[in-house]
């Protein structure tokens, strides 16, 4: 009880989602014997896992240069037949390179024949946060040990769900995702160390929280510690082999800011800061003053989909534009809601947006963006009838071919969902996309499929491969599905928008909505 009390004082200023995880532990003693042991299951056939295009490989099968021994000094093991073999006595090894959340692919091999038993057979760990969290490599084949000390278990803390291990001399996997713990500023812990794993391609770990570090015989808390440390190999004197180790980091990169997060938990970051943003911030700053110069940032910022950051830079300029009551000063501020509004919609926080655009269309009833965002609103809270009267009013304002196209098409769409197909298939035959369209326009190839020039088969082209691009087209394709009463492809084609990292498209929000109301159903 004495033990159990402490390890709650110290771990006092964990989250709540922490100290509900003692719960998991099941109450065991740590390396109880007396835990049940998962279940076996027998794994498909073994296979080499090439690295993705992205993946950062630390060991190809030929070299141990991008590891070093835990003191810094270079790794002692051994390259045996394109892997490489732990060399007993000569101690741990770690990556040159430091990760914070990351997927982690390993292989690796007990020896064969086997020897010894228990803890004493095959044994190594696979290592994160700079040998703090231990994914268990042990040699778990026909060989009894405690349940939470056996291959794939999170050391001390989680058997895996199953024991999915091959015999000695075969090659397994582990396919390791890890989530780093958060610190505040403080050192406080925000959020716990989460992993999973499949071994084997067999699910064993799925999201487990840490409780703290893993560690033999006890269970220490969390202690404050750098975001980004090497991935650690160890030395426990059995002669364990490892191949084809590559990783893909899933931590931001500097710049991308979390620009949305769904209801369903997906994080959207934006891209990193080009040149062209940093300019335009050196104009602006030279000028505060000039309305376009905050136009000018605010795109740029919104082409590497920093749209928070964009809508920051359209406040500073509302602030910054009289407000007079004159004709000038209603038309300027008109396009900065305009656009602000625009980007409330990128991030999904659409009572503002709402909230921008009308107060806009009350300044100017005549700005193009201001009727066209409006519209792609109201179309988006399912008010079908007043999203078309916003695009037949746009559409003669159209700047240019692309917009004009796109407002026939969401004139279209608009008409179509609000029960009026013959007014849509009227408005289509008059021909009001007249201006030509830039080759290869998603909204010109949707057209088409509407008219009947192309078929569902024949929309999309090999040129089409922009995520943008594909969620327009599938999104067009979907609408045209469901108002034909298809739901099944209708549901298919919504998915497939939302597949790529189309996400800031007027068409990925909009497949969005279409599959929560469709979840509904």
């Amino acid at each position: 009880m004495r033990l159990s009390l402490l390890f709650s004082l110290a771990l006092a200023s964990v989250s709540t989602s922490v100290s509900a995880q003692q719960a998991p532990l099941g109450g065991w003693p740590q390396h109880s014997r007396a835990r049940p042991t998962p279940k076996l299951v027998t794994p498909g056939a073994g296979s080499f896992t090439p690295p993705p295009s992205d993946a950062i490989v630390l060991f190809s099968g030929t070299s141990l240069a991008l590891w070093t021994q835990n003191d810094g000094s270079s790794a002692k093991w051994r390259i045996v037949d394109g892997a490489f073999e732990v060399a007993p006595g000569t101690g741990g090894i770690m990556s040159r390179d430091s990760v914070g959340d990351v997927q982690l692919h390993i292989e690796w091999m007990s020896p064969s024949p086997a020897r010894g038993s228990d803890q004493d057979r095959g044994n190594s760990g696979v290592f994160f946060g700079g040998g703090r969290y231990e994914v268990q490599v042990l040699d778990s084949y026909r060989n009894p040990t405690y349940a939470d000390g056996q291959a794939a278990s999170l050391y001390g803390q989680y058997p895996p769900l199953v024991n999915a291990s091959r015999a000695p001399g075969e090659w397994q996997s582990y396919d390791i995702t890890y989530r780093r713990p958060r610190f505040s500023a403080a050192n406080r812990l925000l959020s716990p160390a989460m992993i999973s794993v499949l071994h084997n391609g067999v699910l064993v770990q799925d999201h487990r929280e840490l409780i703290g570090p893993t560690a033999n015989g006890s269970r220490p808390p969390y202690e404050a510690h750098p975001d980004r440390l090497p991935i650690a190999l160890q030395d426990h004197e059995h002669p364990v082999r490892f191949r084809n180790i590559w990783y893909r980091s899933l931590e931001a990169l500097p710049g991308e800011s979390v620009q949305y997060r769904s209801p369903e938990g997906e994080v959207y970051r934006s891209m990193a800061t080009t040149r062209e943003v940093a300019d335009a911030k050196e104009q602006l700053e030279s000028d505060r003053t000039h309305l376009p110069r905050y136009i000018t940032l605010g795109v740029a910022q919104s082409n590497v989909r920093q749209f928070r950051e964009a809508i920051v830079t359209f406040t500073r300029g509302l602030a910054a534009v009289p407000n007079d009551g004159t004709a000038q000063s209603k038309r300027d501020r008109a396009m900065l809601l305009r656009w602000r509004g625009h980007r409330f919609l990128s991030v999904r926080e659409f009572a503002k947006a709402d909230a921008d655009l009308t107060a806009g269309y009350a300044l100017d009833s005549t700005n193009y963006g201001i009727l066209f965002h409006l519209g792609v609103l109201r179309y988006l809270q399912g008010n079908f009838a007043q999203a078309a009267s916003l695009f037949a009013k746009a559409q003669p304002r159209a700047p240019d071919g692309g917009e004009l196209t796109g407002s026939t098409d969401w004139l279209w769409l608009s008409l179509s969902r609000a029960g009026r197909a013959a007014e849509a298939t009227a408005m289509l035959a008059r021909k009001p996309d007249s201006l030509a369209a830039p080759p290869g326009y998603a909204y010109a190839s949707r057209l088409r499929l509407y008219r009947g020039a192309v078929t569902p088969d024949q929309l999309f082209t090999p040129a089409d491969t922009a995520d943008v691009q594909i969620a327009t087209l599938s999104y067009g394709l979907g609408t045209w599905y469901l108002v034909k009463g298809d739901t099944v492809r209708a549901r298919g084609s919504f998915e497939r928008a939302m597949q790529g990292g189309g996400w800031p498209g007027f068409a990925f929000m909009a497949a969005e909505v279409e599959l929560r109301r469709l979840k509904k159903r």
